[in-house]
C-alpha cells in the first residue's frame, strides 16, 4: 500500500475523491438524502457531505444498536468522528447547512433544555442574594446534547451523564453532539480543558469508560462516553491535532479526516432567492427525514452488512501480509466501523416501508456496493493524511527509537562471554573460557537461570534459550 502524504500526491488524491464522487452520484437515486446532501458541491467533495451528513443522521438514530463481528453479545452504538479538511475557501461551509438541518431536532430540544438550566441559574442567583434560608431551588436535569468547542469539562460531563432515554423500558444514554467550523480554534480556546477532551475523543470511538476524580469535589461515578462531532478545519489545524510526536494515541484510526478537493479557479454556481425559495425543497427533505430518523429505535438488523465488512477487512488484511506492510494492516482494522455507521442511516432510509411495518432491513447487493465505497473512501483518506506518520513510527520502532526502552542488564564483556559460550556448557567453561573465578561464574549462572536465558538440561550442565544477552 502507497502512502499519500505529501504535497506531491495532491493530484492522487483529487482523482480518487473525483471517482469516489461519481460513484456516489450513482447511488444518488437509491438513496434518500444523498442529492440533497452534496446539493450545491463539486463531485469530488461527495465524499465529505456523504461522511458529514452521515454523522448527523447517525446520531438521530442515537436509540438504535447493532452488534458487529468483534464481540457479537456485545450492542454497538453508532460512533463518528469526521473531520472535513481543506484550504480556506474550499467549500467546508457546507457542513454548517447540514448541522442546521439535519441536527434539528437535537438543537432544538437541547435548546430547551438550556433555557430550563438559565431560569435555575436565574432563581438561585435570586434566593442567593436575598438571604433566605434552606436549600434553594432544585436543580433541573435538562436534556442538553449539543455542546460547542469551547464548554468545561465538568458541564460536558454532567449533560452527558443526564442525556438519558428509556428505550424498551431500559434506560440509554444519548449521544452528544458536537460541530465547530474552527478546529485549531476549538483545540487552542480550550487550552488546558481540551487535555480531557482528547481522552474523551478516543474513548468515544468505542463508548469506552472514562472517569474524573478531584479532591475538592464530589466523587463521580464511572461514565461511558457517548459523543459524536464533526469539525471543519485546515490541513494545518490537522497537523496541530494529529502529527507524527502523537500519531500512537491511536486518534488516526478513529477519525475520518476527509479532504476537500481544489476549487481550481472555478466559481461556485450563482443562484437567486427567485430560482431556490427562502425553503427549497431539498431543505424540506432534510428536516422530513431528519424528523424521522430522531425517532427511531432498537437492535438494526443488519448482518449481511456486518459481513461484508469482515470480509472487506479480510481482503485487505490478505493484502497487507502479501505486502509484509504493517501501516496497511493497522489502517483497515477500524475501517469496517465505518463501514456500517456511514451507510447505516442511509440503508434504513432506503427500506423505510419494510423497517417500519417489519422492523426488518433486506440488505441488497446496492446496499453492499455502498457499503464497499464507503470502506475504500475511509481507507484512500487514512492513507493519505497519516500513512506516511505511521510509515515514520513503525521504521523508528524497528530502530528502537519508540516503544519502550529496554534497560541495559549486561555489559559489552558479559555479552562477549555468553556468546563464547557453547549451546551446552557447565559453569567450569565460564572459568577456563572466560576468565573469571568459579564463586563468580556460579554467581553468573545462577543469573542467567532467573532471567530465563538459559536452563538446566542435566545436573551441572546447562542450554542456552536466548542466543543473546539483553
Amino acid at each position: 500500500m502507497t502512502t499519500e502524504n505529501s504535497t506531491y500526491d495532491r493530484p492522487l488524491i483529487e482523482q480518487k475523491l473525483e471517482y469516489y464522487g461519481k460513484e456516489i452520484q450513482h447511488l444518488m437515486s437509491d438513496y434518500p438524502c444523498m442529492r440533497e446532501i452534496c446539493k450545491g458541491l463539486e463531485t469530488a467533495a461527495y465524499p465529505a457531505a456523504l461522511f458529514t451528513g452521515a454523522c448527523f443522521l447517525g446520531t438521530l438514530m442515537t436509540r438504535c444498536t447493532y452488534r458487529f463481528y468483534h464481540r457479537p453479545e456485545e450492542l454497538r452504538r453508532l460512533n463518528y468522528g469526521v473531520y472535513i479538511i481543506g484550504d480556506p475557501g474550499s467549500g467546508k461551509s457546507f457542513a454548517t447547512r447540514l448541522y442546521e438541518l439535519l441536527a434539528g431536532p437535537i438543537i432544538r430540544v437541547s435548546r430547551e433544555g438550556m433555557n430550563a438550566m438559565n431560569r435555575y441559574k436565574r432563581k438561585y442567583s435570586e434566593w442567593e442574594h436575598s438571604g433566605q434560608k434552606g436549600d434553594g431551588p432544585t436543580k433541573p436535569k435538562p436534556l442538553i446534547r449539543v455542546h460547542p468547542a469551547r464548554n468545561s469539562n465538568k458541564v460536558f460531563i454532567e449533560d452527558m451523564n443526564n442525556a438519558i432515554d428509556i428505550v424498551d423500558g431500559e434506560e440509554m444514554h444519548l449521544h452528544m453532539l458536537s460541530f465547530d467550523t474552527e478546529l485549531s480554534n476549538s483545540i487552542r480556546l480550550q487550552s488546558e480543558a481540551w487535555n480531557s477532551k482528547q481522552i474523551m475523543e478516543l474513548k468515544a470511538f468505542h463508548n469506552e469508560e472514562d472517569g474524573e476524580c478531584f479532591v475538592n469535589s464530589l466523587l463521580q461515578p464511572a461514565f461511558n462516553v457517548y459523543w459524536n462531532y464533526v469539525y471543519t478545519g485546515t490541513p494545518m489545524a490537522l497537523e496541530t491535532k494529529v502529527n507524527q510526536r502523537n500519531i500512537g494515541t491511536g486518534l488516526a484510526t478513529r477519525l475520518a479526516a476527509i479532504p476537500m478537493p481544489s476549487t481550481h479557479f472555478r466559481m461556485m454556481k450563482r443562484e437567486t432567492l427567485e430560482e431556490v425559495g427562502l425553503e427549497p425543497e431539498e431543505d424540506k427533505t432534510l428536516r422530513m427525514w431528519a424528523e424521522r430518523l430522531d425517532k427511531e429505535y432498537g437492535e438494526l438488523p443488519i448482518e449481511k452488512l456486518v459481513h461484508e465488512c469482515y470480509e472487506w477487512t479480510a481482503r485487505r488484511m490478505a493484502d497487507a501480509k502479501d505486502d509484509d506492510s504493517k501501516v496497511a494492516e493497522l489502517l483497515c482494522k477500524r475501517v469496517a466501523y465505518y463501514g456500517i455507521n456511514v451507510t447505516v442511516p442511509f440503508i434504513v432510509m432506503r427500506h423505510w416501508d419494510e423497517w417500519k411495518q417489519h422492523r426488518t432491513l433486506s440488505i441488497d447487493d446496492t446496499d453492499l456496493y455502498f457499503c464497499q465505497l464507503v470502506c475504500n473512501i475511509q481507507l484512500c483518506c487514512q492513507s493519505y493524511f497519516f500513512g506516511n506518520y505511521w510509515e515514520s513510527y513503525f521504521r523508528m520502532q524497528e530502530q528502537g527509537l519508540v516503544g519502550p526502552r529496554q534497560e541495559r542488564h549486561y555489559s559489552k564483556k558479559m555479552k562477549l562471554r555468553y556468546r563464547s559460550l557453547s549451546n551446552e556448557f557447565i559453569t567450569s567453561d565460564l572459568v577456563y573460557y572466560c576468565g573469571v573465578n568459579q564463586r563468580n561464574a556460579e554467581k553468573i549462572v545462577e543469573r542467567w537461570k532467573s532471567e530465563g536465558y538459559i536452563v538446566m538440561k542435566e545436573y551441572g550442565i546447562y542450554e542456552k534459550v536466548i542466543l543473546d544477552l539483553m
